[in-house]
């Protein structure tokens, strides 16, 4: 059963609200994470689990991409964080590229922002950024894009949000 103090929080919440306490949910998601990023597994361990023995390396896999919250207002930010492994060829072995992400809104980019040299490292890797969105935003589906090109290694993602107005 839960806490007596959180339900009357979200019940007052909801009253307050229209977004209720789903929108509480996704700001506290969101407050727990903080831009950077941070080993979560092991080399050897993350090896191990995918058998990068039998693997064609460097291995890479983005187990988790997600963008909290899903909806946003103009000026506001989200969280975007993306969990990733990778089995090098050699042991501490990285893979350097260039990490591209863009906003898009209708198709066309409103924001755009380059990092010169991002590295991807052996293991299993939790990285969030906090992004920000214009003032000027229109109210509509949004695409935020992910690309990154290395040596040996290149993969783009693209996930969808909403802006709301206010």
């Amino acid at each position: 059963m839960g806490h007596p103090k959180v339900i009357a929080l979200c019940v007052a919440l909801l009253l307050a609200s229209s977004s209720g306490c789903a929108s509480l949910r996704w700001d506290l998601k969101k407050s727990f994470r903080k831009p950077g990023e941070k080993l979560a597994t092991f080399p050897e361990i993350v090896w191990e689990e995918y058998d990068c023995d039998t693997q064609q390396r460097p291995f890479f896999i983005i187990e988790e991409n997600e963008l909290v919250p899903p909806l946003v207002y103009p000026g506001g930010e989200f969280n975007h964080r993306m969990i990733y492994v990778m089995c090098p060829r050699e042991s501490t072995q990285t893979v350097r590229g260039e990490l591209q992400t863009r906003i898009r809104f209708r198709g066309d980019p409103i924001v755009s922002k380059q990092t010169v040299t991002f590295e991807i490292k052996p293991g299993r890797w939790v990285v969030d950024a906090a992004v920000a969105l214009p003032d000027q935003a229109e109210p509509g589906i949004y695409a935020y894009e992910l690309v990154f090109r290395g040596h040996h290694l290149r993969f783009d993602k693209s996930l969808t949000f909403v802006v709301k107005a206010r």
